[in-house]
């Protein structure tokens, strides 16, 4: 069966080639996706393999990458991400205290040529991500393969269903799969998973969460008195929403400034010329922020990752994209566990657990149109006593969540052993 899948894996990467190439995102680290330029062997401690695809999930696995190697000195880690955008945060954030590579892709002979080189003692996946050819892989070599903070969404679980006599053979294979909610927990069960080995332990997010920024205002160019409205991860067709809503706004509080941060970065000059077209002025933060002189005409169009959660901690109010436009939503989390009252639009399924959780608190609101957007901006800005308000209500939910890191340390001890 492996080999068909092997061979179906390798028509979808031919047809998918010439798309990598016309839009420029071949790079260097494809090459050792395919098993060429990986790093020697790790050395003589026992390796641990934890994967991370892409931004979201690099940033969930950094403090559980802290606390294995505070709890297990012995063992080295080694990351894993996709994309080159989860790999330069990596690099950045980790800052040399464990490899960071690219994940191999799926074949057969690639990923045994990764086990062979790692030779990982624990192979740890952040998010649900189910490898068939790895897994069965790691699973013939005896290494026990564990999901952390698993989430199915509903699209996710809809395609896993039409192939689950592959998930089922895959599933049953995985030693430990720590579930966000009781939700995810009967969906990846329905998959195939062997319930005794599935555990609900909590969303690592609400760990993993910093509640101060070391950002500054004047850092950006910004007065003591400016309001930042910050519409963070947005999807094509949100940004114009926003800037109108902007120019709605912005007559009545003069000293409200915008701030965007496109869901993918290399989209920054779109959004640029977006400003340009409804008269407002764009100024990149890579273009030395520090002399951004903000007026009400201007807008800062964030185009560097890793930025955006510290931004946050500057905000009055926020808008988090791919809600309006797009589907799945993105992570509202981190604005709320900062107090900062947080909009959303409708199309928020991927985060339904933290949506139901911070909804009743009054620091997230749904809006389905620009115009209910407009409406609750205004309310929020012209009420700070109670953004105030729901961003500490916000903040005290957040505190009852914690503690999924420190249970699934302990899972990844009992594995191990003494």
């Amino acid at each position: 069966m492996f080999i068909i899948y092997d061979i179906i894996f390798l028509l979808f990467a031919i047809a998918y080639l010439p798309y990598l190439v016309l839009k420029r995102k071949w790079h260097e680290g494809l090459w050792m996706r395919l098993g060429f330029s990986l790093p020697p062997r790790m050395g003589a401690r026992k390796i641990i393999w934890v994967h991370a695809v892409s931004v979201g999930e690099v940033l969930v696995v950094l403090n559980l990458i802290q606390k294995i190697q505070e709890r297990l000195p012995g063992y080295g880690i080694v990351l894993s991400t996709v994309t080159s955008t989860g790999h330069a945060l990596a690099h950045q954030k980790l800052q040399g205290t464990c490899p960071v590579i690219y994940a191999p892709f799926d074949f057969s002979w690639v990923v045994r040529k990764y086990a062979a080189i790692l030779d990982p003692v624990l192979y740890i996946s952040a998010e649900t991500e189910i490898w068939p050819n790895l897994f069965t892989c790691l699973h013939k070599r005896n290494v026990p393969i564990v999901e952390v903070n698993g989430r199915i969404s509903d699209k996710a679980f809809a395609g896993y269903r039409k192939v689950y006599f592959l998930t089922r053979r895959v599933l049953r294979g995985v030693r430990l799969l720590c579930m966000q909610s009781q939700e995810d927990a009967r969906r990846i069960i329905a998959l195939g998973a062997d319930e005794k080995m599935v555990r609900v332990v909590g969303n690592l997010k609400f760990d993993n969460l910093h509640r101060e920024t070391s950002v500054k205002k004047e850092d950006l160019g910004f007065r003591e008195q400016d309001r930042l409205l910050i519409a963070g991860s947005t999807y094509p067709g949100e940004e114009k929403i926003v800037l109108d809503v902007y120019n709605s706004l912005k007559i009545q509080f003069p000293f409200l400034r915008l701030i965007i941060a496109p869901r993918r970065v290399e989209r920054a000059n779109e959004v640029a010329r977006l400003c340009g077209y409804v008269g407002l002025l764009p100024q990149k933060f890579s273009d030395n922020p520090v002399t951004f002189m903000a007026d009400a005409s201007t807008v800062l169009i964030i185009d560097r990752i890793g930025y955006l959660r510290d931004l946050y901690g500057l905000a009055d109010v926020v808008f988090i994209g791919k809600s309006l436009r797009g589907a799945g939503g993105q992570n509202m989390l981190e604005p709320l566990v900062l107090g900062k009252p947080t909009l959303v639009g409708p199309r928020t399924e991927n985060f339904r657990d933290i949506v139901d959780i911070f909804t009743p608190t009054g620091a997230l609101l749904e809006v389905n149109t620009p115009q209910e957007m407009i409406a609750q901006l205004r309310s929020l800005l012209y009420d700070p006593q109670r953004c105030a308000r729901v961003g500490l209500a916000a903040q005290q939910e957040a505190a009852r969540h914690q503690g999924a890191t420190e249970v699934t340390v302990r899972a990844i001890e009992e594995i191990l052993g003494p």
